[in-house]
């Protein structure tokens, strides 16, 4: 019932995310709106959830006002205060400036920066690349021992990262395992951390 009653909760501030940042990233917000049902098995709380998209919403507002292509050519993950960026920018004072800003955003603890020095990807790639993380999360929910939930996974230009929490070196294991197993998966880059490492 706790649970439930905090799922509300995260609903009720989701849709207040929404009504404050608007339209231009409705994407992230109903992103996290249909993960309520699945944090409730999660090891993280829901405000833990909540967090990340409200961090998520501010850093991809505070890369636009910057240079509008920052927020849409730069993907951000956020777990738990760690923000990974991925994408690709034509010149490396593009790259420095991306990182610089999100360090200045209010709750960033650590970045992961992938971003390439190169042209974006093509809209193949890029679908090639959604379709194969999408048969990764599939995979994992329904691998035993494994709490999919508990992962985040981002897919670009062959290479999966991984972010989240790992029950066990076991179970890290089996995840790493399943996505080494996946067709078209050219590398993995870990970025998770075991349940004990609170």
């Amino acid at each position: 019932m706790k649970k439930i009653c905090e799922a509300l909760k995260v609903g009720v501030c989701v849709a207040c995310l929404f009504t404050v940042a608007g339209c231009q990233w409705a994407g992230t917000i109903f992103s996290a709106s249909h993960k309520v049902a699945s944090v409730l098995m999660d090891d993280r709380s829901l405000s833990d959830d909540y967090n990340d998209t409200k961090l998520n919403i501010a850093i991809r507002n505070a890369l636009s006002q910057r240079k509008l292509s920052y927020a849409v050519d730069i993907e951000l993950t956020v777990f738990e205060g760690s923000v990974l960026l991925n994408g690709a920018l034509p010149d490396e004072t593009y790259i420095d400036e991306v990182v610089k800003t999100v360090w200045q955003t209010d709750g960033v603890e650590k970045v992961y920066n992938y971003i390439r020095l190169d042209e974006p990807l093509s809209i193949e790639k890029v679908n090639e690349d959604a379709l194969v993380s999408a048969k990764i999360r599939y995979e994992l929910s329904i691998t035993r021992g494994v709490s999919s939930v508990n992962y985040k996974i981002t897919m670009e230009n062959g290479v999966v990262y991984l972010m989240g929490i790992s029950q066990n070196q076991t179970e890290l294991n089996n995840v790493v395992a399943v996505i080494k197993n996946t067709v078209n998966v050219d590398d993995v880059v870990i970025l998770t951390r075991f349940a004990k490492e609170n």
